[in-house]
């Protein structure tokens, strides 16, 4: 059974409940995200305000209620000859995985992509320990592309990273 949320874009306003909610992964410690300090609600009103430009690419909330639970960017590639591209983050709430709201995250910020002219590519990077993500991540078309040897450290030394991708 999927969570019983709401997915919508982020919008001005929305920058004190993302803030609270990265105060809550950053707590976790994770081993699996980049993120790792964190971010004021200001600073979080400057994100929304970075992807109000489709251009740029989209900004995707999960809802709890008036709890943020999950959050999906793309960031479409700024560059002409790449622009075709982009890649993704995605992270939901500790008490929310598993549940479905990555899965509806993920699917909702796909067919968005899909919808963009000429738009045909979107990548991210995944450590191999986070099993979790990649089967979700497999499970909706993306493909190991390639392992990046001693290309991140989240736990205290260089370790591999994987790139995976979805085209169509």
């Amino acid at each position: 059974m999927e969570a019983e949320i709401s997915i919508r874009p982020a919008v001005p306003g929305d920058g004190l409940a993302m803030s609270a909610y990265v105060a809550r992964l950053v707590g976790e410690g994770l081993d699996t995200i980049l993120l790792n300090r964190l971010i004021s609600p200001e600073e979080e009103e400057e994100w929304i305000g970075y992807f109000a430009s489709p251009e740029r690419g989209v900004m995707l909330l999960a809802w709890a209620g008036e709890r943020v639970v999950g959050m999906i960017d793309i960031r479409r590639n700024e560059r002409a000859a790449l622009s075709h591209s982009g890649a993704f983050g995605m992270s939901v709430d500790s008490a929310w995985r598993g549940r479905g709201v990555g899965r509806r995250l993920l699917k909702r910020a796909i067919a968005e992509a899909r919808s963009w002219p000429g738009f045909c590519r979107l990548e991210l990077g995944v450590t191999p320990w986070n099993v979790r993500a990649i089967a979700l991540y497999e499970s909706l078309g993306f493909v190991l592309e390639a392992r990046k040897a001693k290309a991140i450290n989240l736990r205290g030394k260089p370790e591999d990273d994987l790139l995976m991708a979805l085209v169509w």
